[in-house]
């Protein structure tokens, strides 16, 4: 396989001393072991009706992001549709004032197979300056329910040098090296407003 160029270069998760088990379908993982009677059990109990678990059933999609959201500390929310148009996220940039507190908030569904190891990858480039964020989401489960992960309180860069419009990459894959979604998307860091003093 050729080493990924361009924005895909940053977009490669950070090497672990993880590895990922053989991938089984819920069908197989339910035939596993079928001569015991009580794991059997247990599996059907377990996994029985998340093989039924299809919120959109003409969607062969496996994970489904519905949006990402910037939510900024005492101030708006920003939402991007991963449903709608990618190409029109990067065209308009979400302005976060410098030194402001944020958090980013994905929701997605999961349908038809377990999906292990599902993790956010983002770069961001400003000039020369090349920032790459590889976040581990977790392992999911179908389920008719959307999904929600809140990433931990992030503070914006701040001063002169930081501020200006940030172009932004993102993808979300999984320990099998499956890209579900991809898009550029941008932000653009902007002078905190000085509050006017209280009189």
């Amino acid at each position: 396989m050729a080493a990924p160029t361009g924005d895909d270069a940053d977009l490669v998760p950070e090497p672990d001393l993880y590895k990922a088990p053989e991938k089984k379908t819920i069908e197989e993982l339910v035939k596993l072991d079928a001569d015991d009677e009580a794991l059997k059990r247990y599996k059907e109990n377990l996994l029985g009706s998340v093989a039924q678990c299809t919120p959109f059933p003409n969607d062969q999609r496996h994970l489904i992001v519905q949006k990402l959201e910037v939510i900024i500390k005492d101030g708006p929310t920003f939402s991007l549709d991963l449903e709608g148009d990618l190409e029109k996220l990067r065209d308009e940039p979400i302005e976060i004032p410098e030194g402001s507190f944020y958090n980013v908030r994905v929701t997605f569904y999961v349908q038809r197979e377990i999906i292990a190891g599902l993790r956010y990858l983002q770069s961001a480039h400003k000039g020369i300056a090349k920032m790459k964020d590889d976040v581990m989401l977790g392992s999911y489960a179908p389920r008719m329910e959307p999904i929600v992960w809140v990433s931990g309180e992030e503070e914006a860069p701040s001063g002169n040098l930081s501020r200006g419009v940030y172009a932004m990459t993102s993808k979300f894959m999984d320990d099998d090296k499956n890209e579900h979604v991809k898009f550029k998307w941008a932000i653009k860091i902007v002078k905190k407003a000085l509050k006017a003093p209280s009189l």
